[in-house]
């Protein structure tokens, strides 16, 4: 029997996934652990491995969206024949068995038509296509899957949207002249969308050149999915269901740019290099256990304080941001920290990150420092009440009585909620990780 691919779940919140690309072509060989597929969720994108050696044969196409554990191809061994007909996925349990596909030409990776569903079922769709089809007011029941087993994707429904409009509206064919329609094929202009000036409306050559002009000239549309939708929607969530706050202050950083200046060296020959983001880290962590206000998040009307630090740390990947957390941040000293932050770092910029490695976060840590930035309003990541941005080290000069002295300073920026807490304490904790900073001895006691 042939070894079915899956759709990976990572994490235990996952509920969707894309088959953003496949590594190897329908009917093409793979050797086990060599890159199959790529799996695109809604916070991680990661490489999947091939788990046998054979040829694959793809159900779906690269950008189909489905569940976890849904089949979307066979790895057929050496000696095995490929069958016309695919044999039928072994079912979850509590699924249905599911009817037998054929195997989609070399050159196609488009799963089967998916059957007819029986009257009065449910259709079987993704949440993310019932949330397209609520919004372009499209009855699911009149949406042919296309996915495996007849799921319904977001691009069925934008396509029944799209059909509805048209059989709305049809359209009426615009007189032209065979010159202008010779050129609208040559330049792929759909002729029938283009407004013509010549006499009685007459679609002429100068017409279908503008109008290839302003297609050249507009900005192709990029489908928002993916972490790209799932950062939008929870950043709205954020501003919208809190009440939040920021609030910044001034660091003299002199002392912690000579004790990162010493740890750098002495650490050296271990392969540890500390960063001002991890000793910030430490220094917040630290500060949230003796300000337990700050470290507490709002839920079911119930203000829950937490003992343990799981630090978020902000990584910006070209895709997005992503947020892996340092567990226990407080209970670990400052090589730890930067030993973790590093391993986590890479493996969000490799697609290796789980979703359990993003999840549990009770505070967040975010820099902008090294893009030159000052100062900056960070969004809360819910439902934590606080993150703590960090701008650039920059010159300044401190006042020894009478006598200017140039020190390093940097600014952080508090963003909490008020629902959870008022101003005085979020203060008070923002003077707290200010004194570790400036006194960052206290971080290696």
């Amino acid at each position: 029997m042939p070894v079915e691919v899956r759709l990976l779940k990572v994490g235990m919140t996952m509920t969707e996934g894309t088959v953003e690309e496949w590594f190897i072509a329908d009917g093409d060989q793979v050797q086990k652990g060599e890159m199959l597929y790529r799996l695109e969720t809604e916070k991680v994108n990661m490489d999947v491995d091939a788990e046998g050696d054979g040829t694959v044969k793809h159900l779906v196409s690269a950008g189909t969206e489905l569940g976890p554990g849904d089949v979307i191809g066979f790895i057929f061994a050496p000696d095995e024949t490929i069958p016309d007909v695919l044999p039928t996925p072994t079912p979850l349990p509590g699924e249905e068995p599911v009817a037998e596909k054929k195997a989609p030409p070399p050159a196609a990776a488009a799963p089967a038509p998916a059957p007819k569903r029986a009257a009065g079922r449910r259709p079987a769709a993704s949440p993310a296509a019932r949330r397209l089809a609520a919004e372009l007011d499209v009855d699911l029941a009149d949406v042919e899957g296309t996915g495996p087993r007849g799921r319904i994707t977001e691009g069925d429904v934008t396509a029944q949207a799209d059909k509805a409009k048209t059989q709305d509206q049809p359209r009426r064919r615009q007189p032209s002249s065979p010159a202008a329609r010779r050129l609208a094929g040559e330049l792929g202009v759909d002729i029938d969308a283009v407004e013509g000036t010549g006499p009685g409306g007459r679609i002429t050559r100068a017409d279908v050149e503008r109008a290839a002009e302003a297609a050249e000239s507009t900005p192709a549309a990029e489908p928002m999915r993916g972490m790209r939708r799932t950062i939008a929607e929870r950043m709205y969530a954020s501003l919208r269901d809190t009440a939040q706050l920021t609030m910044e202050m001034e660091v003299d950083m002199e002392d912690a740019v000579k004790l990162r200046t010493q740890l750098v060296a002495e650490w050296e020959s271990d392969g540890v290099r500390p960063s001002y983001t991890d000793i910030i880290i430490l220094a917040a962590a630290k500060a949230l256990t003796k300000h337990p206000r700050m470290h507490a998040t709002l839920a079911d009307d119930a203000i829950l304080r937490h003992d343990a630090v799981h630090m978020g740390m902000a990584v910006a990947l070209e895709e997005g941001l992503v947020v892996p957390v340092i567990r226990d941040a407080h209970a670990k000293d400052l090589k730890t920290i930067a030993v973790e932050s590093r391993e986590l770092a890479e493996r969000a910029r490799s697609g290796r990150l789980g979703l359990d490695d993003m999840s549990g976060g009770t505070f967040t840590v975010t820099s902008l420092g090294m893009y030159g930035v000052d100062t900056f309003t960070p969004i809360l990541n819910t439902p934590e009440s606080g993150i703590l941005g960090v701008g650039r080290i920059y010159d300044g000069v401190a006042w020894h009585g009478d006598t200017p002295v140039q020190r390093k300073f940097l600014r952080l920026s508090l963003t909490w909620d008020h629902r959870v807490l008022d101003g005085a304490p979020a203060a008070e904790f923002l003077v707290e990780v200010r004194g570790y900073l400036e006194a960052p001895f206290r971080l290696l006691v």
